[in-house]
């Protein structure tokens, strides 16, 4: 099947998008596990998965910023 530049692209974008939704998740889940006392192997788990290392990481120490990243969808 011939697919475009264009639908590429598109595809490209909701890729991206998806990894940043699943990124955001995964720190609010961190964040939820350390409160629960999560043991090093479960948060490294955590974190191991994450497709935006670096924006994890910055929501980690930033967490407030989490259900800002979530409006913006």
């Amino acid at each position: 099947m011939y697919c475009s530049k264009v639908e590429k692209m598109a595809g490209q974008s909701q890729q991206k998008t998806l990894i940043r939704q699943n990124t955001i998740l995964a720190a609010k889940n961190f964040l939820a596990k350390m409160d629960n006392d999560a043991t090093p192997e479960e948060l490294d788990m955590i974190a191991n998965s994450v497709g935006e290392i670096a924006l994890f990481w910055h929501l980690i120490g930033n967490p407030e910023e989490i259900s800002l990243l979530e409006l913006q969808g």
